[in-house]
């Protein structure tokens, strides 16, 4: 792709890919057309998507499967912040996602009313200028577990109901949140570099570390084909038919369950136990800290933090916080049993907590999370139910931008 090409609204009508012949239409506001053979970066293999077709007016992109489903897109502007406009991001755990999507797709499925209705009552407000519901890698993990058609219909519903919006991986996020702790223990808060979590960028949920991912540095007409064919991308690994085995990380698994072994052979008592598995989880992580402190000072000294530094240094955080809290609870309490799961769910839901406006997880973490923000004097965010999740909105004034229009 020519990177001098002038991406401006002024000239285009419609960029239109097709990715089961390999090829890019570029329709202009003056009615000429130009086609091209579309570059291979951008060329999947025996992908479930069809087409990728981005409107310039409306500034979104209209995806096609290969079974003729239709998928719209919010797009990418990077010059200006995210275009939430008004509307509250609301996270939902895969197993959320999944009674969302049944409702959607058959709502007997859904037997207990209560969770039914509330589920009809989000998809209402997704769909019309409620809400944003964002996706994260989290939901990808746990949907690669499905096949076949089940997968097929609730990997469309989150797409459809998604719109694009996602959260940033939570490494991207705790990274951020390590850099501002070190800036603010070194006075340098002055011209701190912004992250806005909840977007619609290109690749943001894989990481800025990843192929998949765009930066500040990343050439326009390169950006504007990450926006165009990125939908793509996320839809194709929603609705794969074909399983990917999760990993069982048993060695994290066994890592932990040492931890927390550890700690109760200690025979200490509670709030000494706390302090201990707070400087577990520290001298776990200090490598991040370390890594930041060192690039913002250029040295290779780093300095020793209090017991009463780290609690005050993580509850300024609004992800490592909640994640750190969770790691403490569990080092502490001997029945706690370490699950593979556990990994995706604690970073994933705890970057939710921080970030986003509402959240429905599953009963252990977001009971967990909940009680974790009542420690540190937050506002709580987590529900447990869809029904307690849209009761909130409601008591909140969230409203559908038809409901807006009438009440005006």
């Amino acid at each position: 792709m020519d990177e001098s090409l002038v991406i401006s609204a002024d000239r285009f009508k419609y960029w239109h890919v097709d990715y089961q012949t390999g090829t890019l239409r570029i329709v202009y506001q003056s009615g000429e057309v130009h086609d091209a053979e579309l570059d291979t970066e951008y060329r999947p293999t025996n992908s479930p998507v069809a087409t990728s077709t981005f409107d310039w007016e409306k500034w979104w992109i209209l995806s096609t499967t290969t079974r003729n489903d239709l998928i719209i897109t919010e797009g990418f502007n990077p010059t200006s912040p995210p275009a939430l406009k008004g509307r509250p991001s609301v996270y939902l755990d895969q197993n959320r996602w999944r009674t969302v999507a049944d409702a959607m797709n058959d709502p007997l499925r859904v037997e207990n009313l209560d969770e039914r209705h509330a589920a009809e009552e989000l998809i209402f407000l997704a769909c019309d200028a409620g809400i944003v519901l964002p996706l994260s890698t989290g939901h990808l993990l746990e949907t690669a577990g499905l096949h076949g058609e089940l997968r097929y219909e609730i990997g469309l519903a989150m797409a459809r109901l998604a719109g694009g919006w996602q959260i940033r991986h939570p490494l991207d996020l705790w990274k951020h949140e390590v850099d501002r702790s070190i800036r603010l223990h070194l006075g340098l808060t002055q011209d701190s570099p912004v992250l806005h979590p909840i977007v619609t960028e290109p690749g943001a949920l894989f990481g800025r570390d990843t192929s998949l991912s765009i930066t500040d540095k990343t050439p326009n007409i390169d950006k504007f084909m990450a926006m165009l064919t990125m939908p793509s991308v996320v839809l194709s690994q929603l609705i794969d038919p074909k399983t990917i085995e999760k990993d069982p990380i048993t060695n994290w698994v066994r890592h932990h369950e040492t931890i927390t072994a550890q700690i109760r052979a200690t025979r200490l008592p509670k709030e000494q136990r706390r302090q201990l598995a707070r400087r577990r989880y520290w001298n776990e992580n200090i490598g991040f800290y370390t890594t930041a402190y060192r690039r913002l000072t250029k040295s290779n000294d780093f300095p020793t933090f209090s017991d009463t530094d780290l609690t005050r240094m993580f509850a300024d955080s609004p992800m490592v916080g909640l994640v750190s809290e969770l790691f403490v609870r569990r080092f502490i309490d001997h029945r706690n049993k370490w699950r593979r799961n556990d990994l995706v769910d604690m970073f994933h839901l705890s970057s939710a907590a921080g970030y986003a406006d509402y959240v429905c997880a599953e009963t252990h973490t977001g009971t967990q999370l909940r009680e974790a923000q009542r420690t540190l004097g937050r506002p709580e965010n987590v529900f447990t139910t869809l029904s307690q999740l849209v009761t909130a909105l409601r008591a909140d004034g969230v409203q559908a931008d038809s409901e807006r229009a009438t009440s005006n």
